[in-house]
């Protein structure tokens, strides 16, 4: 179980928070587009629903990210500087902070690397170690930071993307005429009851277990290039004749995207507002029609049966690869070509806006909980989009498979690490994790009933959003909403082999 720190309750505490500020402060000073500080950063608002906007006052102390990138499209390379506002929020003094570089860990980000140039602790320069192949930074803190107190990092850095030929994820890589830019910058590590999370870069699954934070990221690209990322654009300006200046934010973040491409083209729709676009390319309109269609689908679906998704933004980009059939970040996913516009794949990606990015995990210790999860939210987004005989198809395939998988013998169980299933290779983790796991959801369902069974969805969004849940979290909350003991189930399929 991980410990519940202070970042987890955030969200817990919201309610109390906003009846203060009702009570105390005229309207206008929670208004976090008008105010700076304790409201959240100047701009994050306009990422955000009007109905989220109040929110941010309850998320005034998660990290702060300022980064400037200047990208090299052509070479393939960027160069960049961030400063990044911290506060303790861990039940202990902090002696180091660690940073990802996740590029120089090879493994699903291919043979790119990020390099960092100097660091700045308030002012002052900083010791810096790297370990794990290079792909962990710790910084030295001169002093040692209490709980509640606060510094400002500051970090020059480069980097370049893996090339044309290369078989990896394509999540920070440039071929086919795209830029795609995962992990290019250093993104503070978790801390939590295990300590710091160090864990190497896998070569199958996610890689990326982060706090939410805000990201204020200003932008120089190439004028001929279309540009699609976490968040919104709230500034665009000339720097030349070739180049333009995009400033973006995030509002609450897991991480931020952004991806680059000279020949997409745009479509978009808009539900409950949120602006939805798909990005494809020449000669693919029908399936980004289809792809929009899903994901309005999807998002009326979701918002209904999960909570409400909170940002203005959901990009969906067709991306020229074959490994990475669908690939998730805030606000913006990445489908495959060969599954771009196809109902499984995109509503898969679509769910982990909920399971993931707003309620996040640690993908390396519990991989199934949101892989799983957002395996049976396909099939969720059939049963209330398809008709019948195409939802109970879905299902049935999901049934089928895991039929092969137990009558060859390969049954394990879903709560394994991802460490333990690259050791057994990529498709027993997705017999297990995505098609084994989305089944023990059905089974939960049909246990406790369909009420329950999404009010404890609810709940767990609710409590978790913009924090981190566990596998004891989750369970737990679906005894406490059905008043069941299903110890027994939970062995059956979770941890059974």
């Amino acid at each position: 179980m991980k410990d519940k720190t202070i970042r987890n309750k955030l969200s817990a505490f919201f309610p109390i928070l906003l009846v203060a500020c009702l009570i105390m402060a005229p309207i206008t000073a929670c208004n976090p587009l008008e105010t700076s500080g304790y409201f959240g950063p100047e701009g994050q608002g306009e990422a955000l629903i009007k109905s989220e906007r109040t929110g941010l006052q309850a998320l005034s102390d998660i990290p702060y990210y300022q980064v400037n990138i200047e990208v090299d499209f052509d070479g393939g390379s960027y160069k960049g500087s961030a400063k990044i506002d911290y506060v303790n929020l861990e039940q202990t003094v902090l002696e180091s902070l660690y940073f990802r570089l996740f590029p120089n860990g090879g493994g699903i980000y291919g043979s790119g690397f990020l390099k960092v140039e100097s660091v700045m602790v308030d002012g002052e320069e900083a010791i810096t170690v790297l370990s794990t192949g290079d792909s962990v930074m710790e910084v030295v803190l001169t002093e040692e930071l209490s709980m509640g107190e606060s510094i400002e990092i500051e970090l020059d850095f480069n980097g370049k993307t893996s090339g044309e030929a290369e078989m990896d994820y394509g999540i920070h890589n440039t071929m086919g005429g795209v830029m795609t830019l995962s992990g290019w910058y250093p993104i503070l590590v978790v801390y939590d009851d295990e300590g710091w999370n160090l864990n190497p870069v896998t070569n199958i699954g996610d890689s990326v277990y982060s706090d939410t934070a805000y990201y204020d990221i200003e932008l120089i690209a190439d004028r001929d290039l279309k540009l699609a990322s976490t968040g919104v654009i709230i500034e665009k300006e000339d720097t030349d004749d070739e180049q333009i200046k995009y400033r973006m934010t995030s509002g609450p973040s897991r991480d931020f995207f952004i991806v680059l491409g000279r020949d997409f083209e745009v479509l978009s729709t808009e539900y409950d507002g949120t602006s939805i676009s798909a990005y494809y390319l020449t000669g693919h309109k029908d399936s980004a029609k289809k792809t929009l269609d899903i994901a309005k689908g999807a998002l009326e679906t979701f918002n209904k049966k999960f909570g409400k998704y909170p940002y203005t933004e959901m990009d969906l980009v067709e991306l020229p690869v074959d490994r990475s059939i669908g690939i998730e970040f805030p606000g913006i996913m990445l489908i495959g070509t060969p599954v771009f516009g196809n109902g499984i794949f995109t509503s898969h990606e679509i769910a982990h806006q909920w399971w993931y990015n707003l309620v996040g995990n640690d993908v390396l210790d519990e991989p199934w909980l949101d892989e799983a999860l957002t395996s049976y939210s396909s099939i969720i987004y059939f049963e209330y989009n398809t008709p019948e005989p195409e939802h109970q198809g879905v299902l049935d395939y999901f049934e089928s498979e895991y039929k092969n998988n137990l009558e060859a013998g390969k049954d394990d169980m879903v709560t394994g690490s991802l460490d333990y299933f690259e050791e057994l290779g990529g498709s027993h983790y997705y017999q297990i994790v995505y098609v084994k796991g989305a089944l023990f959801f059905d089974a939960l369902r049909e246990t406790v009933g369909d009420e329950i069974f999404f009010n404890a969805l609810q709940d767990y969004f609710g409590q978790y959003k913009y924090g981190i849940a566990s596998s004891e979290d989750l369970l737990d909350l679906f005894e406490e909403v059905s008043g069941v003991q299903l110890d027994d189930l939970y062995q059956e399929w979770l941890y059974g082999k």
